[in-house]
């Protein structure tokens, strides 16, 4: 096992603190006025995410900021600690958190649930970066439960009834999900003990394997569902839909990668690598991760609502993240977890620009999206980027993590997944340059629309927040060698894993 010095420091505590703060100051703050209301939130995002930035550079420098919570008991412990993965996904978590507040100015104009709205968001921004920067399993079970459970108001935000339909879909997959993920919890905290995450695992040897084993099925499986790997996919593809435009984003780019990122834990940090691979559960995830990966990808092509073919298509790229880890490639891994950055600012754009169509064009469909290059001409170019991102163009941030994941297959001798890894790549050309194809080269319908109802662009805040994430992608993947960046973190985060660092 390979222990991990860490430095005091209250940053993670504060960055944590400043939207939770922001979720209980929401109504008073009323009393500034909308936009002096909104200025405050996005003051505090602001400095929540300057504080993740800060500890990306902390991380980069060779230091593990870390900082005690609560203590339960002498043996049960929360507490917080930045590794280079989570230091990595807490920035992420930051920025497309600051952004879909940005994008939600323009979103919410009008709402009469807007109170209510940016509560439980600023909620979930605190909850997340707890996720990201949990430091045992007990402190990623209550940030990882709570952050879960809060994800319901903003889902049935609408209060439609497919709204409320997908809501408790919701709420049924991920209550059956955090009960598995106690029960792996438990199980751990009976073999071990409360340990900190350790690259190499917390277990002694001789640990009894059938408990062990149990106790992965039990994390991975509950883990599985907010990852959305089939069979336990099934709320994805109709949360999206009904949930508001910039939590779908967030829903789709940061939060079904919460599951991942916790499996990356509890397979690298409290089992290890070598145990891992001993107890006979890797291969089923292979196989399960491999059939999501082009499944949920064939879905996609064959969903003509926009937003349910984003959301296979999320099903489909998170998978990859999966594939890569229960192979235990090396390489792969650290392409993996780039990955899960790299997707998060190409998806949530999409969904951005899935909210503007709506919103300027009253189009959610697919079919509907004939002519709009020329009439909406900045959401198109930010969908535009998106797309080819998701796919793997270079010199796109999508192509990066895709090209590391493919050497890392074959320098592991697996041909047949970058079989998988390829086909999948096609798949999304396949249901991702059909839209951007009709809105450039089909003509407009001919039928005449009254003016009030013709296409135009979002408003500004709408559309600001999906052109910063179109500049992202294209930063991420120009960039991507230098210090810091995603796949730098990535392959720091491996070296520990693995036993280089």
């Amino acid at each position: 096992m390979m222990q991990v010095s860490a430095t005091h420091s209250l940053l993670p505590l504060l960055a944590v603190g400043l939207p939770l703060a922001g979720a209980v100051l929401v109504a008073p703050a009323a009393r500034l006025g909308r936009a002096g209301r909104f200025v405050f939130l996005l003051v505090l995002a602001g400095l929540a995410t300057g504080l993740a930035l800060a500890l990306v550079v902390a991380v980069v420098s060779g230091i593990t900021p870390a900082t005690a919570l609560l203590r339960f008991t002498p043996q049960a412990a929360l507490h917080l600690r930045v590794d280079a993965m989570g230091a990595l996904y807490g920035a992420t978590v930051s920025l497309l958190f600051l952004l879909a507040l940005c994008y939600s100015w323009g979103y919410l104009k009008d709402d009469p649930h807007e109170t209510r709205y940016l509560a439980f968001f600023m909620a979930s921004h605190g909850w997340l970066l707890g996720v990201a920067w949990a430091g045992n399993l007990l402190t990623l079970l209550v940030f990882y439960e709570l952050f879960s459970i809060l994800a319901y108001p903003l889902i049935v935000h609408a209060e439609t009834p497919a709204a409320i339909r997908a809501g408790t879909r919701y709420i049924v997959y991920i209550l059956s999900g955090g009960t598995l993920v106690l029960l792996g919890v438990i199980l751990c905290f009976f073999l071990a003990g409360d340990r900190p995450f350790t690259p190499g695992g917390v277990f002694a040897p001789g640990t009894d394997p059938a408990l062990l084993r149990t106790a992965f099925w039990c994390l991975l499986a509950g883990f599985g569902v907010k990852a959305a790997v089939m069979p336990l996919h099934g709320w994805v593809p109709e949360v999206h839909p009904a949930a508001p435009a910039p939590f779908s984003a967030l829903l789709s780019g940061v939060m079904v990668a919460a599951g991942s990122f916790a499996i990356l834990r509890v397979v690298f940090e409290v089992f290890g690598a070598p145990l891992a691979a001993t107890l006979g559960v890797l291969p089923w995830l292979q196989g399960l991760a491999a059939l999501t990966v082009v499944l949920a990808a064939v879905l996609a092509v064959t969903e003509d609502e926009l937003k349910r073919r984003l959301a296979w298509s999320t099903i489909s790229q998170m998978a990859y993240v999966l594939l890569a880890v229960s192979l235990l490639a090396p390489t792969a891994v650290a392409g993996a977890l780039a990955h899960i950055t790299h997707h998060a600012f190409l998806k949530g754009g999409l969904f951005f620009c899935a909210g503007l169509l709506a919103t300027g064009a009253g189009v959610h469909r697919v079919s509907a999206m004939r002519g709009l290059g020329r009439r909406m001409p900045f959401t198109m170019a930010a969908f535009t980027v998106a797309a080819l991102g998701i796919v793997g163009v270079p010199p796109l941030s999508g192509f990066i993590g895709k090209w590391v994941m493919g050497v890392g297959l074959v320098e592991a001798g697996h041909p047949l997944y970058l079989l998988v890894l390829l086909g999948g790549a096609l798949l999304a050309a396949m249901y991702l340059l059909p839209p951007v194809w009709l809105a450039y080269f089909s003509p407009a319908p001919e039928t005449p629309e009254p003016a009030e109802r013709r296409p135009v662009e979002g408003p500004r805040s709408m559309l600001l927040a999906a052109l910063a994430t179109a500049v992202a992608s294209i930063l991420l993947g120009l960039a991507a060698a230098w210090p810091g960046m995603p796949l730098s973190l990535a392959h720091r985060a491996v070296a520990a894993f693995f036993g280089g660092g």
